[in-house]
């Protein structure tokens, strides 16, 4: 006896054929938990003393840098394009700030006297920077910023074939300057471009500079005095010894938190090649790693692989995959030689995975980003590990953090 099947059966069928299809994709995705952001506050987008100005043209990059640091709690950020540094407290409270009054309006929450003339704990500081860059900030509060000297100030340097055009002020806790570091520590020659800023555990200084092809690194000591000067050419970066043509790209360095050390971030990528024709079409990615150069040895004493982030997505119909790859990002260094490194999963959510310089994965967290409508953004992982965002879209700006250092805590136990 034949049994017929009905068209209901057949679409119940089809039906779940789909969703376990989708659910056999999408199960990779949701073996990540998720780590909880926190939104600490938001400011506005304008230029009075506690907004943000980041106007620009639609399409067009931002010029100027707005960056964010965090310690024990405080947060401070550089908006570049209003030539002012402000200080939050973590429910937004805006406590001092550092401002060129050629570029911004007088501050009223912020000033040295109230009205019925006592004194308040809050402060606004003017000083005329000419353009804001990096900023750090050390332990006992001195804060670190990097400022650009005027065209007429500038000098040329012919063999870097670049313009040393950049100092980093130091600032006492109470706003006032104290000095300026530059090539050879207090009071020396300006900078090449600077691509970063960052201060040790020990409150040492890292400057790392930039030209076309190379990358100058300068630390110093608490008091300014210079510790290692580093030069690393772009056309002798450390490379895999298997004998490949490959070509190298370094994306970050950042330097290590206890040791005279620096992370070099490099992607390693080779030209496909037709096996028939022999035809070059593209470009793919071999490898990802971070070597550490040690200083004073002078030698790189060792690397770790980063691993791939990759997934099988749904191509063009149901019954087809599709394989995509995202790179991760170096984003910090926290206690312990630990990695901490970004890499996309979709327009709402990152990956944010931390792995020691033993090459070990401890875990894999997604992170809420919201790419969507978002112009910009920076992150920042404090001296304790803590991963901080400033995210902003053209309704504001969202100050946020995820604390990966209770994970890494957990994760290391």
């Amino acid at each position: 006896m034949t049994r017929k099947t009905s068209p209901l059966h057949i679409a119940l069928l089809g039906t779940a054929v789909v969703l376990l299809l989708l659910f056999l994709f999408g199960c990779s995705r949701s073996q990540v938990v998720a780590l909880e952001r926190e939104d600490l506050f938001e400011l506005a987008i304008g230029r009075m003393e506690s907004e943000l100005d980041l106007f620009h043209a639609p399409g067009s990059p931002l010029q100027a840098k707005t960056r964010i640091v965090m310690r024990d709690g405080m947060f401070v950020i550089a908006n570049g394009s209003a030539n002012k540094i402000m200080t939050f407290t973590s429910f937004g409270d805006l406590v001092s700030m550092v401002y060129n009054p050629d570029d911004n309006p007088r501050p009223v929450l912020v000033q040295s006297t109230q009205r019925d003339g006592t004194v308040s704990n809050r402060r606004a500081v003017p000083y005329h920077f000419t353009q804001l860059g990096e900023i750090a900030l050390s332990s006992d509060n001195t804060l670190l910023v990097e400022d650009r000297l005027p065209s007429e100030r500038a000098s040329f340097d012919e063999d870097l074939q670049v313009s040393l055009n950049r100092l980093v002020l130091r600032f006492g806790r109470d706003g006032t300057l104290l000095d300026y570091l530059g090539q050879e520590g207090v009071g020396g020659s300006p900078f090449p471009y600077i691509e970063s800023l960052h201060t040790t555990d020990n409150d040492e200084v890292v400057v790392i500079s930039r030209t076309l092809d190379t990358w100058l690194i300068f630390w110093f000591n608490a008091a300014g005095d210079p510790l290692y000067t580093v030069e690393i050419p772009m056309d002798r970066l450390p490379f895999p010894d298997d004998g490949g043509d490959y070509i190298p790209t370094l994306e970050t360095i950042l330097p290590d938190r206890e040791l005279p050390r620096l992370y070099l971030s490099l992607n390693y990528y080779y030209q496909s090649q037709d096996h028939e024709t022999g035809a070059r079409y593209g470009i793919e990615i071999f490898a990802s790693r971070v070597y550490w150069l040690d200083l004073e040895s002078g030698r790189y004493e060792g690397y770790v692989d980063v691993p791939e982030n990759v997934h099988n997505v749904v191509g063009s119909s149901i019954f087809e995959r599709e394989e995509v790859r995202h790179l991760y990002e170096l984003v910090g260094v926290a206690p312990g030689e630990h990695f901490l490194l970004l890499s996309r999963e979709d327009e709402r959510r990152s990956q944010l995975l931390v792995m020691n310089s033993s090459g070990r994965v401890l875990g894999r967290r997604n992170i809420v980003v919201d790419d969507k409508g978002m112009f910009y953004r920076t992150f920042h992982v404090s001296p304790e590990g803590i991963l901080t965002a400033l995210l902003a879209n053209r309704d504001g700006a969202n100050v946020v953090w995820w604390r990966s250092d209770r994970l890494m805590r957990s994760l290391i136990q």
